[in-house]
């Protein structure tokens, strides 16, 4: 056993650290435009493709759902878009300019995520949702927890947002969790907001809640979704099956709007 935790630390541990960019002085390209060029991505040599020959072009303010069968790369596309894979072929842009190009660490300034095996760490509902920063903005703590429509869950939690969350947050039930690591991504003021499943655990009227308080925000969003409720609240629908774009729909004005 010793032997098996050893290898999984190795793996962290050796890991060649991230190439993050180098820091720029600017402020953050205000409105970002997304392209995603030809890109084609495989987890390792002797597998199958899992992304093939993928162009889109998602503009500043859009908001884009991803759809498909389990196994179309939809997960795997957002993992390229936050730089945790490198396409193998093709490239992403981001406002123009190649994501290796504008670094990193400037791009992931800019984005707010909840992937679907994110995790709460011990501490407060402050600690977690302002990703324990030293000096936490407490009134827009509790707008990002009023957005996540989890505001009246924690104010009937022991302490409110003083409560102490445990380890993975295995005290909240899931759709609790997902509400707060939704919190945790606005906390952030991103500009793109990436989410997978992020609201597969909430009841079908919180879910309305959340997506309404969401859309309303100035932001560009991806979403990867199955649940009709999250797609509708989208204005563009792309379908990835069998990693390439089968289908590209943009819903007429006013559509997604209702409830």
């Amino acid at each position: 056993m010793l032997r098996l935790q050893g290898e999984r630390l190795a793996d962290i541990a050796l890991a060649a650290p991230e190439d993050m960019g180098v820091p720029r002085l600017s402020e953050r390209a205000p409105d970002p435009r997304i392209e995603v060029r030809g890109v084609g991505f495989r987890y390792a040599d002797n597998e199958a493709e899992v992304l093939q020959g993928v162009s889109l072009t998602i503009e500043p303010g859009e908001s884009v759902a991803v759809v498909g069968p389990s196994g179309g790369g939809k997960t795997t596309l957002l993992k390229l878009l936050l730089g945790i894979h490198a396409p193998l072929s093709g490239e992403i842009r981001i406002g123009g300019m190649p994501l290796s190009q504008l670094g990193l660490a400037q791009w992931r300034s800019m984005v707010g995520t909840v992937m679907q095996d994110d995790a709460l760490l011990t501490g407060s509902v402050i600690d977690n949702i302002s990703f324990f920063d030293a000096t936490p903005d407490i009134e827009w703590v509790m707008q990002c927890a009023r957005i996540a429509a989890v505001h009246d869950d924690i104010e009937a939690m022991p302490m409110g947002y003083h409560t102490l969350i445990g380890e993975m947050g295995s005290s909240l039930s899931g759709g609790q969790r997902q509400r707060l690591l939704l919190a945790r991504a606005l906390y952030k003021r991103p500009q793109v907001l990436l989410l997978d499943e992020a609201t597969s655990a909430l009841d079908v009227e919180r879910e309305r809640v959340v997506n309404q308080n969401i859309r309303r925000l100035q932001l560009t969003r991806v979403i990867v979704a199955h649940r009709p409720e999250t797609i509708a609240s989208a204005t563009r629908v792309i379908v990835l099956h069998q990693g390439r774009v089968t289908q590209d729909l943009r819903s007429v004005p006013g559509a997604g709007r209702g409830t």
